[in-house]
């Protein structure tokens, strides 16, 4: 028998606000103008002019995770790729990423000690990043600088679990839903030339998973779950 696990979340206002953001970094890509100040910026850019710059980035880190998710699942190595925008002294990021948090105990065994007594087994917690951000950047020398931001948009989760009785019942679950995703950023960003730049950057990320009994959002047992997580970026960044 098959049955989901994690709630199924519905999540329209997200998808809204992820579209606005794609259209707007890329409705007037043609038109990107390079400068030679691209360390001043998150990812690049001007310090307040009115020209404006492109690039991408790449970055790695490891998110740990919080309270109730903390006590079940290791922290885990986190990676992104992002398209940047910079306009003055804002920047605006459209991302997509990938981690993956594996249980603290894979398989918990209903009596310790006689292992025929039957199982839980779980798998990882994969999920897939999907966000925009934007960030305000305060320059303290010549090529380096200090933003702080925030970043909106969904998490796709999956996960599959089974389990045995141990007199011949069986269950096995897996399940992929969506959460929103909301995280408060601050970074540091050091110029190596023209066009590359490397940073740090910290974020506290939740994600909110909404589930109801009969499947319907707005019926009496609608109810809300947030997860929280830490995690820490190293990037490169490398401006048009």
């Amino acid at each position: 028998m098959y049955y989901n696990f994690l709630p199924v979340v519905r999540r329209k206002p997200a998808i809204v606000l992820l579209s606005l953001a794609l259209i707007f970094l890329f409705n007037s890509a043609a038109n990107a103008q390079h400068r030679q100040t691209g360390y001043l910026t998150y990812g690049g850019g001007s310090n307040g002019g009115g020209d404006s710059e492109w690039g991408i980035r790449f970055s790695g880190g490891y998110d740990v995770p919080q309270g109730d998710l903390g006590s079940t699942f290791k922290a885990a190595p986190t990676f992104e790729f992002s398209v940047i925008r910079n306009l003055g002294n804002f920047t605006f990021n459209t991302t997509i990423g990938y981690q993956s948090y594996k249980p603290k105990q894979d398989t918990v065994w209903q009596d310790p000690t006689d292992h025929t007594q039957g199982y839980d087994h779980y798998s990882s917690l994969s999920t897939l990043k999907i966000f925009a951000g934007a960030a305000y950047n305060f320059s303290f020398s010549d090529a380096a600088k200090f933003y702080i931001g925030l970043n909106i948009g969904s998490y796709y989760n999956f996960f599959n679990f089974d389990s045995t009785d141990g007199v011949g019942d069986e269950v096995a679950g897996n399940s992929s839903g969506e959460a929103s995703y909301l995280a408060p950023k601050l970074g540091l960003n050091f110029s190596l030339n023209d066009n590359i730049s490397i940073g740090i950057e910290g974020r506290y990320n939740f994600t909110f998973q909404s589930s109801s009994g009969s499947g319907d959002a707005y019926d009496a047992g609608y109810a809300t779950t947030t997860t929280r997580s830490f995690s820490g970026h190293v990037a490169l960044n490398y401006n048009f």
